[in-house]
């Protein structure tokens, strides 16, 4: 099976891909709904709560974008059961007999989990539409720069791409490429 991984900037579109591959029939696995879910357990909330004097997402999320330091912590504590949960997942894709599958990992080159897949996606838009979608979600133009700045380059990720998606233009364009890109992963995943 082919494992993929999907990646982009914050506010790119990853996550419309995503839907859009999921449309075409192509299982997906939308790791930040596993940090949400994650959020809500026991365990995590203990862990959190101990590390950053919180389980609130919203709160931690305002300390870990303003400290290196504190992001890192955070991945050493989320990381390895996001994996874990993906990892199974993408096991029991492959024991249904599913020739490909999508994973939407936001931090998939800052983590160094481009090498578990067999290939990538990158999701691509201007930093100025970036910026726009994340207003438009109610993100302060402040924290969304943060947040940008906190990832790797989007030029860097086109370069370590094996496919791209530029998300820059109209969501018919988008659909586009999201088609002929689904078509392409069916026919690998076929032979």
């Amino acid at each position: 099976m082919l494992s993929i991984a999907l990646t982009g900037a914050i506010g790119s579109g990853k996550s419309t891909v995503l839907r859009l591959l999921r449309k075409q029939g192509i299982p997906t696995i939308d790791c930040d709904a596993i940090v949400r879910r994650l959020y809500k357990q026991p365990k995590v909330k203990k862990a959190l709560k101990k590390e950053f004097g919180s389980s609130d997402r919203k709160k931690i999320a305002e300390t870990v974008f303003s400290s290196a330091k504190k992001r890192r912590k955070l991945q050493e504590i989320l990381h390895p059961m996001v994996w874990s949960t993906a990892k199974k997942s993408l096991a029991g894709f492959r024991k249904a007999g599913k020739k490909a599958a999508v994973v939407e990992v936001p931090l998939l080159f800052e983590a160094g989990w481009q090498r578990r897949f067999c290939c990538t996606i990158v999701v691509f838009a201007q930093k100025k539409q970036c910026l726009k979608r994340l207003a438009m979600s109610g993100m302060p133009k402040k924290q969304a720069m943060r947040r940008l700045a906190s990832q790797s380059p989007i030029g860097e990720k086109v370069k370590k791409a094996s496919f791209l998606i530029d998300n820059s233009g109209s969501l018919h364009r988008t659909r586009k490429q999201a088609l002929l890109l689904a078509a392409a992963l069916k026919a690998c995943g076929s032979k």
